[in-house]
């Protein structure tokens, strides 16, 4: 397959988001017992896919996202906080966690040595993102980085994708390859734009949307195969 231009999703596809926001959450001191257990961090990420969801859908802003998820989250237990307050705490210790989702740093390696062009394509914040990329050293890979903080769009919407394509002026819409987990955002962003798409689904869920992927994978090793 010839795709000169990868654009790649980070969260759940290159970092693992679900290990670091658990690891942020089990270091945030709390002035009540909350221990985060298990059940607890589930729910932590059943609530940001509901979230996000709606972000994606323009339900609601990045700032009330932000600043209300754990108010959000803790009525859930019957518990009154600030939510912008746990947010800059919960802030501090998220962004220092990296863990790769397995074989990232490898693929991304084999890649840029075979000379494909890599970006960003990224709905998470300027913060986040490039603290995240520069402590994992991933930012060595990358020829540009995309945020929907900073082009005032977000994936799905075909306007995140136009001014991603004005990077390369030169380039067809066949060039690229849209590589992420998310089939709302990634898969459905990509079929608006016209444009080829990988969904990473390394749990073999069935896909239930209305976005459709033009391949897809369940381990990172086989985009170097699915690109010979």
């Amino acid at each position: 397959m010839d795709f000169p231009i990868l654009l790649f999703d980070l969260d759940q596809t290159l970092f693992d988001t679900d290990t670091n926001a658990q690891n942020a959450l089990r270091k945030l001191a709390l002035p009540f017992d909350f221990a985060f257990n298990d059940q607890q961090v589930a729910y932590w990420h059943r609530l940001q896919q509901i979230m996000w969801a709606d972000f994606e859908q323009q339900k609601l802003t990045r700032e009330t996202l932000i600043n209300t998820r754990f108010e959000r989250y803790f009525a859930h237990y019957g518990i009154t906080v600030d939510g912008p307050t746990y947010e800059r705490a919960f802030q501090q210790h998220f962004f220092a966690e990296h863990a790769l989702m397995p074989h990232a740093q490898d693929i991304l390696a084999r890649l840029k040595a075979a000379h494909y062009q890599l970006a960003v394509i990224s709905n998470g914040t300027r913060a986040k993102q490039d603290r995240q990329l520069a402590d994992s050293h991933l930012d060595q890979y990358f020829d540009q980085v995309f945020l929907s903080e900073d082009l005032h769009a977000s994936k799905p919407d075909r306007q995140f994708f136009t001014q991603v394509q004005a990077g390369w002026p030169q380039a067809a819409t066949t060039d690229y390859l849209v590589i992420g987990d998310s089939l709302s955002a990634d898969i459905q962003g990509a079929n608006n734009a016209q444009l080829a798409s990988v969904w990473y689904n390394p749990h073999q869920l069935p896909n239930t949307s209305h976005a459709t992927p033009t391949y897809q994978i369940t381990t990172l090793p086989e985009l170097i195969d699915l690109l010979k």
